[in-house]
């Protein structure tokens, strides 16, 4: 592809008029937005920003929840060849100010009262910022200063401003910034990765390779817009393929949102499949002795089917009848769970589980998972529904190479790549060395092609007995348990591995329940001595898979899971090591006492 994201979303605008581009929920209900309601208000909005004197090359953030007004300012800012910034609605106000300063935008749309107030709280150290912008229909009191969304879409457009962008659209490049996506800061300061039109649209067309998608399709809005895989997955895939892009109400009431819309695809990470996961296993384990069997009896069958496509093998004409069986008697149930017509789920961030790979399989929706990064846009390699190995990363996506340097560090090349990093050259010379992208992972390549990651080259902790320890793998590993949320592993110069285990909650509060045990209190809760040794005997279980240098010899639960507000993770969940470190090093000390 070579045409930019603002004239393809134009066209598709001519081309879909009667046709539903966006559905936003409603007092409990969704209503469409059209296509030509979608292009009329990216239009207004793009004219309005001329009048407020938005200039080529200047920097629109973008700080708010997902919503129809985040497309409408992305295109609008794109349209104009201005440059994109988002910032994950929940950063708080250093992280914020970081971007903005470091960017220097100098227009930011917000979605709500606290992410205004945020932006009032910093505003005098933000020289270059000239116009917020509310997504709400009203400013109230002190943020009265701002401008809405509403108030700018009622204007007119007058001729000048009409003509002014059409003239910037048509001269906007392949090659033109669209966007700076910061790194999340997982072991330094945020990067602006500087994304092109070519650099998107070329991962948009690299995707819809692997993956069937049209017009008739509709994906739900779950991730952050602010990272790259919501954002080129669902929103610039939907502007390619003219589809209908759908907004969750909130993370809270996703499963609800998808019973209403019924969607054909929607992202998700690992997490999330993991829990919906454990929490089919667990409903279905405290059901009725028969029912147990039919299910367990159809997921082996499903697995077993799954197991040799993964193998290119034949499925014998038995094994397809079972298959046909166990579908009809309980995989069609499962997929009325997700709205009944959805057709696959795309994922990334971190390391699935083969079990959870296969089981999705099983039941008819596929999990699309594979490796990314900001740098490369998002999609690197991917599992395909006919190409795919449980426990791997997936194929290289058409126009991607992978080479795996002599240090084991995954490098990318292709049009994907990333222009560099903004106001950091470098850093952008030492990550693009040799024509390659430098990804920092670690990783090889099996003999039949497909990536596995072992680990982040950063991340890899070394044990005062020299012995090298993948974090990521244990802590995956140990996630599996419907009773731990998150997990921190020890062991960088110490003389055994440990843990810092965020219990979840939820399932230990039922636990509690059930087994009569009295708190007042989470971290009273998490002292008693029946859930420490409920604990380790989840631990255990993940020892036993492990070789004996790697095993966790010791653990703390703690009062209160990690949060990205209080610093401790990235935006898509990833812990900062370091901080964790910092902040709880006098209990990580008392381990090794």
């Amino acid at each position: 592809m070579t045409e930019n994201i603002a004239s393809l979303f134009m066209g598709q605008v001519e081309s879909n008029k009667g046709q539903p581009a966006l559905r936003r929920k409603k007092d409990g209900r969704y209503i469409d937005i059209m296509w030509e309601a979608y292009g009329r208000n990216v239009r207004k909005l793009s004219c309005s920003l001329l009048n407020l004197g938005l200039k080529e090359g200047d920097r629109v953030a973008i700080y708010s929840y997902n919503c129809p007004e985040w497309a409408y300012m992305d295109l609008a800012a794109l349209s104009l060849r201005a440059v994109v910034v988002p910032i994950y609605f929940k950063s708080n106000a250093p992280q914020v100010e970081f971007i903005l300063r470091d960017s220097k935008t100098s227009l930011i749309m917000v979605g709500n009262e606290s992410q205004l107030a945020t932006i009032n709280s910093i505003r005098d150290r933000l020289p270059d910022l000239k116009n917020v912008i509310f997504v709400g229909e009203k400013v109230l009191g002190s943020h009265a200063m701002a401008l809405t969304v509403s108030s700018l879409l009622a204007g007119d457009a007058g001729k000048a401003e009409a003509a002014e962008l059409e003239r910037r659209i048509g001269e906007i490049s392949p090659d033109d910034i669209a966007t700076l996506v910061y790194t999340s800061g997982t072991t330094g300061e945020p990067k602006g990765v500087m994304l092109s039109h070519k650099n998107l649209l070329a991962n948009v067309g690299s995707d819809l390779t692997a993956v069937s998608m049209g017009k008739g399709d509709v994906g739900l809005s779950f991730l952050p817009t602010s990272h790259v895989l919501d954002r080129v997955v669902v929103h610039y895939m939907n502007i390619v393929i003219g589809g209908t892009i759908a907004y969750a109400g909130s993370l809270e009431s996703v499963l609800e949102d998808i019973q209403l819309v019924r969607p054909t695809a929607m992202c998700g990470v690992p997490r999330m499949f993991e829990k919906i996961y454990s929490g089919i296993f667990d409903r279905i384990n405290s059901g009725p002795g028969l029912q147990k069997k039919l299910f367990h009896w159809a997921v082996a069958t499903g697995s077993a089917v799954v197991t040799r496509h993964a193998a290119k093998k034949p499925v014998s004409p038995w094994l397809k009848l079972n298959y046909a069986l166990a579908d009809a008697l309980v995989f069609v149930k499962i997929r009325k769970l997700f709205g009944g017509k959805m057709k696959l789920f795309a994922s990334g961030g971190a390391h699935l589980q083969e079990e959870i790979d296969i089981f999705f399989r099983a039941i008819g929706i596929p999990i699309m998972h594979g490796y990314g990064l900001t740098e490369a846009t998002c999609t690197v390699t991917l599992n395909t529904r006919t190409d795919f190995k449980p426990g791997t990363l997936g194929l290289p996506l058409p126009g991607v190479k992978i080479s795996i340097a002599e240090d084991g560090e995954i490098l990318v090349s292709g049009d994907l790549v990333m222009k560099g990093y903004y106001n950091r050259p470098e850093d952008s010379a030492e990550t693009l060395a040799g024509g390659w992208l430098h990804t920092g992972d670690m990783g090889y390549i099996d003999g039949q092609g497909y990536l596995v990651m072992t680990d982040r080259k950063k991340d890899i902790l070394v044990t005062s007995g020299g012995k090298n320890i993948s974090p990521q793998r244990l802590e995956t590993l140990l996630c599996v348990s419907r009773f731990i949320e998150q997990a921190v592993i020890i062991a960088e110069r110490r003389r055994f591995v440990s843990a810092l285990i965020g219990p979840d909650f939820l399932q230990l509060k039922q636990y509690c329940t059930g087994a009569g045990i009295e708190y007042s209190t989470p971290g009273e809760m998490v002292k008693k001595p029946e859930i420490i040794k409920l604990y380790e005997a989840e631990v255990d279980k993940v020892n036993s898979k492990l070789d004996s240098f790697e095993k966790i010899k010791s653990f703390v639960l703690m009062p209160q899971e990690l949060t990205a507000e209080a610093g401790e993770l990235t935006y898509t969940l990833k812990v900062k090591r370091r901080v964790v470190d910092e902040k709880y090093r006098a209990i990580i000390d008392e381990i090794y006492e």
